[in-house]
Parts: C-alpha cells; structure tokens; sequence
C-alpha cells in the first residue's frame, strides 16, 4: 500500500485546497439541509377560478384555505411561469362549469397542473375528491338545499387541523441540497484524480513500475486513494449533520454513509475512465468544467427533473447523477432502504462499468505509452 499512503499525503498536504475541497462543501450542504429540514411550511397550491365564483366553488375555496395556503392564478396569463416564479408546483383549475359536473356526476376527475405527482399533488387530489364525494352525495339526497346541509357538514364534522396538512421540508430545496452534494463529489473526484496523469506526465509511473508493483497494483491503490477523499468528505458531512446539527436522517447513520459510499465510488470510477480517455492534463483542465455542469444539469442537481422537457426527463436516464441524486434526496428525507434498492441496484451496476472501463483504458491509454 505505498502508492495509496503517498498519494494521500500529496493530495492532503495542501491545506487550504482541503478547506475548499472537503470542509467548505460540507458545511454548506449541511447547513441547507439544516434549515429545510427544521423548518414547517404548509402546503401551497394555486387555484383557477370563473371571475364570477358561483356559491359551491365559494365554498371549495373556503375548506381548502382552511388546510392549504392558497395563492390565486390569473387565468390569462402563462400556468407554468406563474408556478416557476411563485414557487408553487401544484394548481387546480375550479371553473364553474367543472364543479358543476363534478357534483352531477357528468365529469369524474378536476383538472390539476402539476410539476409530476408531488407530496403536494397527492394530498390535494385526495382533499378534493372527499370535499366533491360530500357535495355529490348531498346533490343526490336533495338537490335544492344540497348546498347548505354541506356547509352543516363541513362546519360540524372533526377539524382537520392546518398543521396535519404541513410538511418537515420543502422538496425543491432538499433537491437542491442533494444536487450541490453530489455536484460536490464528483467536482473532488475528478481534481483528486489528477494525480494519476501527473504521475504518467512527470514519469513517476515508469518509477514505480520498476519496483515491484504491477500495473494492476498501481491502478487499485489509486483508485482507493481518490475514493478514500471523497469518503471523507462524506463522512465530515454526516457527522456535521448529526452531532452538530442534530439531524438523525430518520434513518441509521451506517445506512446513511453506506449509500453515499456507493454514489462516491462510482463518481471516482467515472472519474478514473474520464482521465484514461482524455490522458492530457491541458484538456482535462478545461474539460473537466463542462463535464460536471452537463452531468449535473440532466441529471437534477440544479433543478429537479420534472421541469425539464420530456425528451431530457429521458436522456437524464441514462447520467449517474440522475440517480445519485436520487438516493441522496431519499437518505436526507429518511426513506427506508427498501424505496432505495431500485437507484442502488442501478448505481452499483454504473460503479462495475465505469471500474471495469476505466482500468481497461487506462492500462491502454497510459500505461502501454510509457
């Protein structure tokens, strides 16, 4: 293990770029994750109405002001871009004519425009659909005054309590906090890989292959040293969240560092293929940039995925950051590993690849030329 010892001295004697590789990316995160977590926030949905409300949709709006914070849509203006600056991802559309359907059995379901199925749009939808079963069935018993025996109804049945219909985080802001985490471990996993073709530039290679150590041997060492950075940096992060801030994940701190272990690697895995395929330290400098704004871009760290155009939601399918981000979003929120096998099985298979890939060509591309 001489190469790994080494080559952790080199890539740590720099004690400002660790401040700015490991420490300052782990307390931001940390901090975000902090203040989303900790703070309550209700629901917020946006509604379309007629100008003129008939009485039934007056009192749809009134049970939803009474469990959800409700912002009013300008029908004549852009949906999405309303949602996008409001903030809001879940609007639904309470025309007259729609209600009226609704209650009268001609129409089954209201329109609802949403950024995919949201916790929001979820608990919406199932709100709605008890508030309309009570008009319709009151429509049904008598249709003259099915209007205020549902007033009676919602007046006197058990008070559903605003905080029931609260949330621990706000999921575009967790998704941030997940992306700028991974984006994190990839930007360290491709600088820390850099030692290897400092090694091939400045022979250092030719060196430690004469003494005897395979090619193989060098591959491994190095790929454990990168790999051995970026779980430090993970591990600084979890025990940050959990002893400075408290944050329990909902979840075992061992499931926690385990699955971000297995996104870390396959970073470092991409990382080593990347720098076999590029082997020249001019291009890689500004490659490396690009290659980590396009990986992050499709694969959700800026913004979550169910915003972008179709056809992107599919080529994101095919970037790791897509799923790594994933996983990391689900460990923050506490999900069981059970909802997580999927994305795990997934990033396993891209750690196997890109190992498998990046030995090969780096045997081929570096190795053989010296």
């Amino acid at each position: 293990m001489a190469v790994f010892k080494i080559n952790i001295k080199r890539l740590l004697k720099d004690k400002f770029n660790l401040f700015l590789m490991i420490i300052l990316p782990s307390i931001a995160v940390a901090l975000s994750t902090f203040f989303t977590l900790s703070v309550e926030s209700s629901y917020k949905i946006g509604i379309i109405t007629d100008k003129e409300k008939s009485k039934v949709v007056k009192l749809i709006e009134k049970e939803l002001k009474k469990c959800f914070d409700v912002k009013t849509f300008d029908p004549t203006k852009s949906i999405v871009s309303q949602m996008i600056q409001s903030g809001i991802d879940c609007v639904v559309v309470l025309k007259n004519k729609s209600v009226d359907d609704i209650i009268n059995e001609k129409q089954k379901n209201i329109k609802i425009y949403t950024f995919g199925k949201s916790e929001t749009h979820i608990i919406l939808k199932e709100y709605l659909n008890s508030v309309f079963k009570i008009l319709a069935a009151q429509k049904r018993i008598n249709s003259s005054k099915f209007l205020e025996s549902s007033k009676y109804i919602f007046e006197h049945s058990p008070i559903v309590l605003n905080k029931i219909f609260q949330h621990q985080s706000n999921s575009i802001s967790i998704a941030f906090a997940s992306g700028f985490f991974i984006m994190s471990l990839l930007w360290l996993a491709l600088n820390a890989s850099n030692i290897i073709l400092k090694d091939y530039q400045e022979r250092v290679i030719l060196r430690i292959l004469c003494s005897p150590i395979s090619k193989q041997s060098y591959i491994l060492q190095s790929i454990l040293t990168i790999f051995s950075i970026t779980f430090l940096q993970l591990i600084f992060f979890v025990l940050l969240c959990s002893y400075a801030f408290r944050l329990t994940f909902g979840t075992n701190i061992l499931i926690v560092i385990s699955v971000l272990s297995i996104c870390s690697f396959m970073f470092v895995a991409f990382a080593v293929m990347f720098i076999s395929i590029v082997n020249d330290m001019r291009k890689l400098a500004s490659l490396n940039s690009m290659v980590v704004t396009i990986m992050c871009m499709l694969g959700g760290c800026y913004w979550p995925l169910s915003i972008m155009p179709k056809f992107l939601q599919k080529i994101a399918l095919f970037f790791p950051t897509t799923y790594a981000v994933n996983l990391t979003k689900n460990v923050l929120t506490g999900k069981s590993i059970e909802s997580m096998m999927v994305d795990i099985g997934i990033v396993t298979a891209f750690c196997l690849f890109f190992t498998l890939a990046g030995i090969k060509q780096l045997s081929k591309n570096v190795m053989s030329k010296l």
